[in-house]
């Protein structure tokens, strides 16, 4: 597998012929491996690593029996789909794997990558938002044609184009599921790199919601911002911590039920709390003080 950039030697194929049902024959030729290129821009598909390892075992006992599928640029081939099979035929020795060589150009090679990869569902927005930065800020393509072409809304393709300015540590959080999607959006409204960093390695370290990385970030932005009760402060090294809900005639706190509101109307409720203050005042006045307890013996 080669890095863009590097040289490369003349590709040797091995024609073969494959015929399935749903299609007419299909030229695969076997491609020797460090011919074939990855492009840094591209999105690949997550997998759970007990996934993975069966996957190798069984390449260990088959070999790569379905082709990956590369595109032919400019006399060079162009990986669009199959990374986790030239990984493991490289890890395992393995110097020709089955192809499928299609002619393109590098904006169809990173479309179809992305495309294939939502169509699965198993797509990662950061590399999304990679491919997509590289299609308009490299490549010069519109946002909206880029967006059309990779079957985005014009609302997404925008998300993603902030995900793309932040720093490289916080699109890895989000490459490895540390961080959700919607919090990264939120990091992204930080205007300083640092503040952008900390608040992310906060949220990877603390496992964050969405709404508490919205919350950190509003109380970033807004340091004399004061959450209410029931919402998220944060503790010196970034720990969440719930406001509790107290009673508001007698300050006790409330169970977490998310079930907490009482429907009065305002003139009600401050007419409640100020008889209810009254009554608890008047009490405290009209209570008899204690009994004093004699310690003395009894005289016999």
């Amino acid at each position: 597998m080669n890095e863009p950039g590097n040289s490369k030697m003349e590709n040797k194929a091995e024609p073969q012929t494959k015929q399935d049902n749903t299609r007419e024959a299909t030229q695969i030729v076997m491609v020797d491996t460090s011919q074939i290129n990855v492009p840094k821009e591209r999105v690949t598909s997550v997998w759970d690593p007990e996934i993975e390892e069966e996957f190798e075992k069984s390449i260990v006992a088959k070999g790569v029996l379905e082709p990956v599928e590369l595109l032919k640029i400019d006399g060079d081939l162009w990986l669009t789909d199959g990374l986790h099979r030239l990984v493991i035929a490289e890890k395992l020795g393995i110097p020709h794997i089955p192809a499928i060589i299609k002619e393109g150009s590098l904006e169809d090679l990173l479309i179809e990558n992305l495309i294939r990869n939502r169509q699965r569902g198993k797509s990662n927005p950061a590399q999304e938002a990679e491919v997509l930065d590289y299609l308009i800020r490299v490549r010069g393509f519109p946002l909206e044609n880029a967006s059309k072409q990779l079957g985005l809304s014009a609302d997404w393709a925008k998300k993603l184009l902030k995900i793309a300015t932040l720093p490289d540590e916080i699109k890895d959080y989000l490459k490895r599921g540390q961080i959700p999607v919607t919090g990264a959006f939120y990091i992204a409204d930080l205007t300083s790199a640092s503040d952008q960093i900390s608040v992310a390695r906060d949220a990877a370290k603390w496992s964050y919601s969405a709404y508490q990385i919205k919350a950190r970030v509003t109380q970033k932005i807004n340091p004399d911002f004061q959450p209410e009760q029931g919402e998220t402060t944060f503790t010196a090294n970034g720990k969440p911590s719930r406001i509790p809900i107290r009673c508001r005639f007698c300050a006790s706190e409330l169970p977490d039920t998310g079930k907490n509101y009482v429907w009065v109307c305002p003139d009600c409720e401050e007419l409640a709390a100020e008889l209810l203050a009254g009554y608890h005042k008047a009490l405290k006045e009209t209570l008899p003080p204690p009994p004093v307890h004699d310690t003395q013996a009894p005289v016999t």
